[in-house]
């Protein structure tokens, strides 16, 4: 049972390899699609297809055949691929005659390749700089293809998906496109050194810190330009990591006065963390935020002396995500011992270190919740994040609370503030981390911001009866069974309880047809904690364990974080047996159209207890709902009458 005709949408997973830590779609201007033919002539394309066909169709992928394919190459070096002690596979690497390289990468664990992926570097003219990457699956057939494109002799300006051909591009994404004109010069600044952010994303660019000219603070000390955009392509320059954007989305969710400083980290050159220290003191920043480590100590030396200098700066790092004691196997900067320093990581439901969280009580201050949270994805999507790069990100952002409330306040008291509202949790009997656990960092002692709910707060409650709906009159001509199905609209949504009223009677209209009518039913506006306003299986549990209202329930959120997303989802006996705290509910996003005829739909799909669909355009059933396909026949009455009687939803009307 699942929306009415929408389409799944993707979630887009992006680790981390040095930043730290575990979001409907927004493209940015500039990623597109195209309808593009590559130039006709791609011989780098063809042989590397022809390559792809010679691994499967060779005998055991014989290297000379592969060279033959690629234009006659000479194989430079070929060595096994190890995972946890074990070949997986190989790895190669073929010099074309012009001085390209193709890397070849078999993966195949147990001897049967599973994916094969060919990366093309250019030519020495062009530095052997990587162009192209193609990825086939255990059958040697292109799934996909990537290519970086270049205006200039720097780092690429574009990554363009490919299809499976080779021949068409079919989205190009930015890698450093401009800072666009806005953003805000107002509120506390904080400064998010990280793998930069997305910009083009309307929610971040609006938050980014500007002086008052309107010119951007924030900084690439990467790329050594004033273009932080989010991109670590340090595993792959195909499939840069995306770590800022998701760190950006909590510290500016919870910390609503505050503004960005981004500065992508220097990864070149980590000597370059002076320079962007005194950059930030400069531009009037207290709070500096660092979602990420290594275990290199001399990579943070330039950094540590620097925070040295600069006493009255509270640089909040997170202390990774290894599940290890820091204090014996040491992680920079969170393992330096500075005055001015506050070291977290993430806690479980119970105070104690989450899952794969490190710790270390002579290095580690703070204890946060931050498994499960919700932000944002590079993309702009809602999604879940989890990991202490989100609770130092939290904590950040209770700094920057205090802080627009005492602008005088500088490192000592605000460390002193935040370290005061720790409770005792048992931290205190285990001594995993120095200070204990912060539990409730958006909830109280927030400063100029206001505080979150902890648990679902019933704001209104509002009784209709048929007058609503049919004017006084009583229930349509044949109507014999009533239903009374509780809607639940979130505050912080595009719901309204007026809105929820105008679908409700466009529901019962059709209703009707099948001599079912709407009795007494209930209209709750509720505040809530941010989590539940995204359907998500295991906050919806929590949510209706919150709050108890009667079944069917409806409830209409801004979002889903379910990993195969849809714009409605209905819960009912039959799809409800592995989660049945949540059967009978129905819960509906704001992507959703037609909504007076998707609340029928899927509040059918809960009282006849089916998923089933209809191929009649016309049908309330047929898979998309379109505001006109309202009917019901003969069957699906029978059905809707019988089972919502028999579930207890559908009563005798008097």
């Amino acid at each position: 049972m699942t929306a009415p005709g929408q389409q799944a949408r993707g979630v887009f997973e992006t680790p981390a390899p040095v930043l730290q830590g575990a979001g409907v779609l927004l493209l940015f201007a500039a990623q597109m699609l195209f309808d593009t033919p590559l130039a006709a002539a791609d011989s780098v394309g063809a042989r590397l297809k022809a390559a792809a066909a010679a691994v499967c169709t060779a005998p055991d992928g014989d290297a000379i055949a592969l060279a033959g394919a690629l234009g006659g190459a000479v194989q430079l070096d070929l060595k096994p691929m190890e995972m946890r002690g074990q070949t997986v596979g190989s790895r190669e690497r073929f010099m074309l005659k012009d001085g390209a390289w193709v890397y070849v990468e078999r993966f195949a664990p147990g001897g049967t390749l599973r994916r094969l992926t060919m990366v093309y570097h250019a030519p020495p003219e062009r530095s052997r700089r990587p162009e192209r990457m193609v990825i086939a699956n255990g059958d040697c057939r292109i799934v996909s293809g990537r290519r970086l494109v270049y205006e200039g002799p720097g780092a690429p300006a574009f990554i363009e998906r490919v299809d499976a051909s080779l021949a068409q591009v079919e989205v190009r994404e930015p890698l450093n496109p401009p800072v666009p004109e806005g953003g805000t010069s107002h509120g506390v600044p904080v400064a998010l050194v990280d793998s930069g952010v997305n910009y083009l994303l309307e929610d971040v660019q609006r938050r980014m810190a500007r002086d008052s000219r309107g010119a951007s603070l924030s900084y690439d000390y990467w790329d050594l330009d004033d273009r932080p955009f989010d991109a670590n392509p340090a595993r792959s320059p195909f499939f840069p990591q995306r770590h800022g954007t998701q760190t950006a989305g909590i510290l500016i969710t919870e910390a609503p006065l505050s503004r960005l400083v981004v500065y992508r980290y220097p990864r070149p050159q980590m000597s370059r963390m002076t320079d962007l220290v005194e950059d930030a003191a400069r531009k009037g920043v207290v709070i500096v935020n660092l979602s990420l480590g290594s275990r290199d100590a001399n990579e943070w030396a330039a950094f540590a002396e620097a925070a040295r200098n600069h006493p009255e700066m509270l640089f909040i790092a997170s202390a990774g995500n290894d599940g290890r004691n820091v204090d014996e196997q040491p992680v920079f900067p969170a393992a330096f011992k500075l005055p001015n320093l506050l070291t977290v990581t993430s806690s479980d439901a119970n105070g104690l270190p989450a899952e794969g969280s490190n710790w270390g009580p002579g290095a580690v201050d703070l204890l946060v919740p931050a498994e499960g949270l919700v932000s944002i994805d590079f993309y702009g999507r809602p999604k879940l994040v989890s990991g202490s790069s989100y609770a130092a990100a939290r904590v950040s952002a209770l700094a920057a609370c205090l802080l627009a409330a005492h602008p005088e306040w500088r490192a000592p008291r605000l460390k002193a503030e935040i370290l005061s509202q720790v409770k005792p949790s048992m931290n205190d009997v285990m001594g995993f981390v120095s200070g204990g656990v912060l539990a409730s960092p958006t909830q109280s002692a927030r400063g100029a911001c206001p505080a979150e709910p902890d648990s679902v707060v019933v704001i209104s409650d509002e009784h209709h009866g048929m007058e609503t709906l049919y004017g006084g009159a009583g229930f349509p001509q044949g109507v014999t069974l009533a239903m009374a199905p509780a809607l639940v609209v979130l505050e912080g949504t595009a719901w309204s309880p007026v809105l929820l009223e105008s679908l409700a009677r466009e529901a019962a209209q059709i209703f009707a047809q099948c001599g079912v009518g709407f009795g007494e039913f209930r209209i709750y506006r509720v505040r809530t904690p941010r989590r539940y306003l995204y359907f998500n299986e295991q906050h919806a549990t929590s949510f209706v364990k919150d709050m108890e209202v009667p079944r069917p329930a409806v409830f209409f959120v801004r979002d889903t974080l379910q990993r195969l997303a849809f714009d409605a989802e209905a819960i009912g006996h039959a799809n409800g047996r592995r989660r049945p705290a949540l059967v009978d509910t129905v819960w509906m996003t704001e992507a959703v159209g037609h909504s007076g005829s998707a609340l029928a739909h899927e509040l059918y799909h809960v009282l006849a207890d089916t998923g089933r669909h209809s191929d009649d355009p016309t049908n309330l059933m047929y898979a998309e709902t379109r505001g006109e396909n309202n009917r019901l026949d003969e069957a699906q009455c029978l059905r809707l009458r019988q089972t919502g009687v028999a579930f207890g939803h559908l009563t005798p009307v008097n």
